[in-house]
């Protein structure tokens, strides 16, 4: 049978809980001063400052769009309700040139009273539920749209917007991953070609 020497074994124990002690005492201090890592808020650029890859530009309710491959600016309505961009297009006709599926169709530039016809290679089209159960095809062609320093590549469809202000609808398609908007401002971005300050050109 193995003794134990009382004096001996409870000096021991006393010393580990010291130890224990210390440990968790430091493990706290540790806790408390570590710098806490938050999550990097989104950047947000101003109209008119420079622009970085990462930013989104700040832009208004109304803006003008330029389009290059019809040489023309039409005044916008931003929409972040609607998915794709349409812009006001008349006499669509559809034809097939080298196999390919073709529109050719007039654009009404009310910004300016002009009627701009073209012809482009249909992208997509989609089946849209008029009133009274119709069914009507809609065409989209793609275009490069620029607006101030943003440009991007979307696919645009050929809508009739007789009955809206403006004949260029700007969707989530163009503004993704792009742009804020700010529904108090109209006209921020300085767009190669637009008038200023909102008017229209005569």
């Amino acid at each position: 049978m193995i003794y134990f020497n009382i004096k001996t074994v409870l000096p021991l124990a006393k010393l580990q809980r010291t130890i224990s002690l210390a440990a968790l005492s430091l493990a706290c201090f540790m806790l408390v001063t570590a710098p806490l890592q938050a999550d990097k808020p989104p950047s947000v650029k101003r109209a008119g400052s420079e622009t970085a890859p990462s930013e989104k530009v700040v832009i208004g309710a109304v803006e003008y769009v330029a389009i290059p491959a019809f040489n023309t600016v039409l005044a916008a309505r931003i929409d972040t309700g609607a998915r794709r961009s349409s812009i006001y297009a008349v006499d669509v006709e559809n034809f097939e040139r080298d196999g390919n599926r073709w529109v050719r169709f007039v654009i009404k530039n009310t910004t300016e009273d002009k009627e701009l016809p073209m012809e482009m290679e249909v992208s997509r089209t989609a089946r849209i539920k008029q009133k009274g159960d119709e069914i009507q095809r809609r065409h989209s062609i793609e275009v490069v749209l620029t607006m101030g320093d943003l440009t991007k590549k979307v696919d645009i469809n050929l809508a009739d917007r007789s009955n809206f202000e403006y004949p260029l609808l700007i969707g989530r398609d163009f503004l993704k991953g792009t742009a804020l908007v700010d529904v108090a401002r109209t006209y921020t971005q300085k767009t190669p070609g637009a008038p200023r300050k909102g008017k229209k050109k005569k």
